[in-house]
């Protein structure tokens, strides 16, 4: 059956539409996070944490350092009777460059850094990409790694020694329901750069925001003890 001229011209059209290179929505930039933290701790954890601590936790958009970027950057860090909490983004590698040369300049003032399994990956990882930039990382302070240290005393006891699990069991603080796992980063991530509204990160923010208030109260449960010789 023949087809009539206006049907071969929307035929056409289409053919050129579908060839025409997509164009790609310009991402949203988070604003960074510098938040003072106040009554989201119990008062003798805050007063028997060391000023020269600093609790860090990343999002990146992948578990491999040599393809992947430090897609936030979450520190928080005690200042008088308060928590500062700071979040930094890097959508891309020159806004990565500038925020781990950051970082290594901030932690060159601590004394000791807190991380959940940080040994293992989150700071492997930071000196991977801050190598990769030609930056310096051999002023990092002493590392305290908790996941070691639950893995030692409740390995046999607990299900998992996931963060989410140790909050439950020795903070009495189960996540609520609409937490949003680490895991889950990297795709809304990708999403946030591909043009999607800046909410698709907002609960990352908020998840790292936990874990890093989480690292205080454990730090002082798990470590506290082992310093006194109990």
């Amino acid at each position: 059956m023949k087809r009539s001229a206006s049907e071969r011209v929307r035929r056409m059209i289409r053919k050129s539409e579908s060839r025409r290179p997509k164009t790609r929505r310009c991402p949203t930039i988070p604003p960074e996070v510098d938040e003072q933290i106040k009554g989201e701790i119990p008062e003798e954890v805050l007063s028997a944490t060391s000023e020269g601590t600093l609790f860090l936790d990343l999002e990146t958009t992948g578990l491999m350092a040599h393809r992947s970027l430090t897609a936030m950057i979450g520190i928080l860090y005690r200042r008088n009777d308060t928590l500062r909490l700071r979040q930094w983004y890097s959508g891309d590698v020159s806004t990565e460059r500038k925020q781990l040369a950051r970082l290594y300049k901030l932690l060159a003032s601590f004394q000791t850094v807190v991380t959940y399994n940080g040994d293992g990956f989150d700071l492997p990882f930071l000196r991977h990409r801050a190598q990769w930039h030609g930056l310096e990382t051999e002023n990092e302070p002493q590392s305290i790694d908790l996941l070691p240290i639950i893995r030692r005393h409740y390995k046999k006891k607990w299900p998992n020694c996931r963060l989410v699990t140790a909050e439950e069991r020795l903070l009495g603080i189960p996540r609520s329901a609409d937490d949003v796992p680490g895991s889950e980063a990297p795709l809304r991530f990708q999403d946030l750069r591909e043009g999607s509204p800046l909410e698709v990160i907002t609960p990352i923010y908020i998840h790292n925001r936990r874990d890093l208030i989480s690292l205080v109260s454990l730090h002082h449960r798990l470590v506290a003890p082992i310093l006194m010789g109990e």
